[in-house]
């Protein structure tokens, strides 16, 4: 089983914080930590200052802020929050929770945005959705994270033949071919397609599977349906990833 940690220490609660970004940075090992005066103080506690240089994922949650979409029939309410990698090496899947509070500071309910791996580097602008009946009613948040340590080793013996995203308004579709150029069957095979902005920031991700692949097929992919956090961005959608794993089961 892979090694987890619970990372983030809390966010904001209640709408005179949540209002706007948060004034600090909040370190995914559960310390918050403040800037001094020249915002020098942005490194992790290994000393390697958040220059990607560690040999492991170091993750790090720089601003997250609440926003409310106030429709005729509805509204929409997300929390929407930058994740940075800034260690060397990609981390496994990470998950975002807000828990969500009315103006009384009364807890109502949570919800969490996934995303498969962030490499080195990388950014992932986040955004967990208000998924409950009473949208009206939240006036505030707490922000949780925690990632794994542990990412599934890339598919050994199959290739990715090609892959294509199409972007239609506000519909978006990937598709491709994976061959299993092995000289064994894959009981499972997994598709994970990261879609990025025009500057390289991360979107989202989603995933698709086929069951028995046998030695020198070729399986022909689509992943149709694009989460809500990608889909209401996709004109931002400028390029994609693929990664191919299989199941040791």
């Amino acid at each position: 089983m892979d090694r987890r940690r619970f990372l983030l220490g809390s966010g904001t609660a209640l709408s005179a914080l949540v209002a706007g970004c948060a004034s600090e940075t909040e370190e995914m090992d559960g310390s918050t930590r403040n800037g001094d005066d020249d915002g020098n103080e942005n490194g992790n506690e290994n000393g390697n200052g958040g220059d990607g240089s560690s040999d492991s994922a170091d993750l790090a949650i720089v601003d997250h802020e609440l926003v409310v979409e106030r429709g005729t029939w509805s509204t929409d309410v997300y929390v929407e929050a930058t994740v940075e990698n800034r260690g060397g090496a990609a981390s496994g899947e990470l998950s975002l929770q807000a828990d969500w509070y009315d103006e009384s500071g009364n807890y109502l309910d949570n919800d969490t945005a996934r995303l498969s791996s962030l490499e080195g580097g990388e950014t992932w602008s986040a955004r967990i959705y208000h998924f409950g009946s009473d949208s009206e009613d939240v006036d505030g948040y707490e922000l949780e994270g925690d990632f794994s340590d542990d990412l599934d080793e890339a598919a050994d013996g199959l290739t990715l033949v090609t892959s294509e995203m199409t972007v239609t308004g506000d519909d978006i579709s990937i598709s491709g071919e994976v061959e299993n150029e092995s000289d064994d069957d894959q009981r499972y095979v997994e598709v994970i397609a990261k879609i990025y902005d025009g500057d390289g920031v991360v979107l989202g991700d989603e995933w698709t599977n086929v069951t028995d692949l046998r030695a020198g097929e070729t399986w022909a992919f689509s992943i149709p349906h694009i989460s809500r956090a990608v889909r209401e961005r996709a004109s931002d959608a400028a390029d994609h990833d693929i990664r191919i794993e299989t199941s040791s089961w």
